[in-house]
């Protein structure tokens, strides 16, 4: 049975239990467009084109290198209807669990989910401004990670994102053209 916050039922994270986000070390992660819509671009023979939405990603991942001296920006690739990064926690944070402030929970700042939140937030601003649309969702809630641990692992996924516009298959001309953003 799902529990239910509030009368609504609640995401359940993909985090690896127990696990400190904020500790050095190297992460794949994977951000999902709002019901998979190809909002950044298209695929046509093999390479990705972004569109303006697909630039003011790859925008913000450039911005990322240099607010954010505790990273490691490796590798990255911004698909029609999902982005993949990879990065490297430079230091290790001391763990300290959500805290609870007044009511609300806040993220430890320079960990994953605080450098994934603020990805999401400041695109989704600069989207909803360009596009004119205040109300526009951009993102699925949550994201997927994967903790690479070995230089085996680092290489093949640095591998599959570079290769990833080569192997997915074309955008449909009909999502292209006809996308409500």
């Amino acid at each position: 049975m799902r529990h239910r916050y509030r009368n609504r039922y609640l995401v359940h994270s993909h985090r690896v239990p127990n696990w400190n986000y904020a500790s050095r070390g190297w992460y794949f992660i994977t951000i999902v467009t709002h019901n998979r819509l190809p909002l950044f671009g298209y695929i046509k023979d093999g390479m990705m084109h972004l569109n303006a939405c697909g630039q003011i990603v790859a925008e913000e991942w450039e911005r990322s290198k240099t607010i954010r001296p505790y990273m490691h920006f490796d590798t990255y690739v911004i698909m029609p209807d999902h982005v993949h990064f990879l990065v490297q926690l430079k230091q290790n944070q001391h763990y300290v669990p959500r805290r609870l402030v007044g009511k609300m929970f806040r993220r430890m700042s320079h960990s994953i989910p605080s450098f994934v939140a603020a990805i999401k937030r400041i695109c989704t601003i600069r989207l909803r401004i360009q596009r004119n649309s205040p109300l526009m969702h951009v993102w699925q809630a949550n994201y997927h990670d994967r903790i690479l641990c070995t230089p085996i692992q680092i290489h093949h996924t640095r591998r599959y994102i570079r290769n990833n516009p080569r192997n997915a298959p074309p955008t449909p001309p009909h999502l292209i053209y006809n996308t409500p953003y």
